[in-house]
C-alpha cells in the first residue's frame, strides 16, 4: 500500500512538471501558426498589389460615414477585396454583388456572413470562431498609422485608411519600417465591463476585428502605444474587460492597440512581408515610428 503511495505521488510530481512544458509546446504551436497566417495575408496583399499597383482600400466607408454616392449600408473592407488572392474567389463572387446592390452585411444569409476563415485568426485567440453581430469577426487588422484613428475621410500616417490609394512608392520610410498588419485580441458580444477603468458602449456588440461592417473604423489598429498596454481601446462600440480593455466610448480619434495571448508581446506584419514579434518593453517613439509610412523617423526595429 505504501509503494502504491509512493508511485501515485511521483506520478503527480512528474504530471505537474510536464504540463508547463506542454503547455509552453503548445503556445509555440499556436504562435507559429499564427504567423504562418499573417505571412499568407501579407502575400495576398502583395499579390493585389502585383495586379492593381496599389494595396486594397481598408474601407470604402468613411469613418463613422458612408462611401460618398452611396448608401450608408454599402460597406467594403480589405477582407472582402483580398478573397480572390486567399484562394477564394467564389466566395469573392458570392459577397461583391451584395456589396454593390448597397445590401446591409447585417442582412446577408448567415451561411454566408457567418462563414468563418481560419486564416484571419491567432490560434491563440479564445473566440477565435466569434459570428456574432453582423458576422464573422478576426484577429488581424490594417495599420492605420501611430495616432488616433480619425474621423469621416481622415488620412492617417500609415498605409491604410479610408479608400487609401497607396503603393509601395508611398512607403518612403522603407517598407521593412513600416507595418501593414497587426494581431488583436476579440471581446464577446453582451460582455458586462470588468477591471479598473472599463466600459461597455452599446453592450450588445463588439466591434473589434468585424470584417463585414467596417464602418465604425473597427478594422483598423494603431501603433500609439505599446502592444498589450494596459491603456483600454476607445471605440464607438466595444466591451471592455482586463483581456481586452475599452476605456472610452467615441465616434472619433478611436484606438484599437494591438494585442495578443502571446506572452510578452504581439505579432505584426511589415510592408515587406516580414513578420515581427513586437516586445511590451517596445519603445513608445519607435512602435510610433512603425506605424508611420512617410515620417522619416531613425530607429532599430525590434
Amino acid at each position: 500500500m505504501v509503494e502504491l503511495l509512493v508511485v501515485i505521488a511521483i506520478i503527480g510530481v512528474l504530471i505537474a512538471l510536464l504540463l508547463p512544458a506542454v503547455q509552453q509546446a503548445r503556445e509555440a504551436a499556436r504562435r507559429m501558426s499564427c504567423t504562418n497566417n499573417m505571412k499568407q495575408l501579407a502575400l495576398a496583399f502583395h499579390n493585389y498589389h502585383d495586379t492593381f499597383q496599389r494595396f486594397p482600400m481598408a474601407t470604402n466607408c468613411n469613418i463613422n460615414a458612408l462611401d460618398p454616392g452611396h448608401s450608408s449600408n454599402r460597406r467594403v473592407s480589405f477582407f472582402h477585396l483580398i478573397m480572390p488572392f486567399i484562394e477564394q474567389t467564389a466566395y469573392y463572387d458570392e459577397i461583391m454583388p451584395r456589396i454593390e446592390a448597397d445590401t446591409f452585411p447585417g442582412s446577408w444569409p448567415e451561411s454566408v456572413r457567418n462563414i468563418v476563415f481560419d486564416a484571419f485568426v491567432c490560434p491563440s485567440e479564445p473566440l477565435g470562431d466569434k459570428v456574432e453581430q453582423q458576422g464573422f469577426h478576426g484577429t488581424y487588422l490594417v495599420c492605420n498609422g501611430s495616432s488616433h484613428t480619425g474621423s469621416g475621410a481622415h488620412q492617417s500616417d500609415g498605409i491604410f485608411y479610408p479608400r487609401n490609394n497607396t503603393g509601395f512608392e508611398d512607403i518612403t520610410d522603407g517598407s521593412s519600417n513600416t507595418a501593414m498588419l497587426g494581431e488583436i485580441r476579440l471581446q464577446a458580444d453582451h460582455a458586462t465591463a470588468s477591471g479598473t477603468g472599463n466600459v461597455v458602449c452599446g453592450s450588445t456588440h463588439d466591434l473589434r476585428g468585424r470584417y463585414h461592417n467596417p464602418y465604425h473604423g473597427n478594422i483598423y489598429f494603431t501603433t500609439l502605444r505599446a502592444p498589450n498596454t494596459e491603456v483600454g481601446d476607445v471605440l464607438q462600440y466595444c466591451n471592455g474587460t482586463e483581456n481586452a480593455p475599452c476605456r472610452q466610448c467615441s465616434s472619433s480619434n478611436m484606438e484599437t492597440h494591438i494585442r495578443s495571448y502571446h506572452p510578452g508581446g504581439g505579432h505584426i506584419a511589415l510592408a515587406d512581408g516580414s513578420i515581427r514579434f513586437i516586445p511590451e518593453t517596445v519603445s513608445q517613439t519607435v512602435f510610433q515610428a512603425i506605424g508611420s509610412r512617410n515620417g522619416s523617423e531613425v530607429f532599430q526595429m525590434p
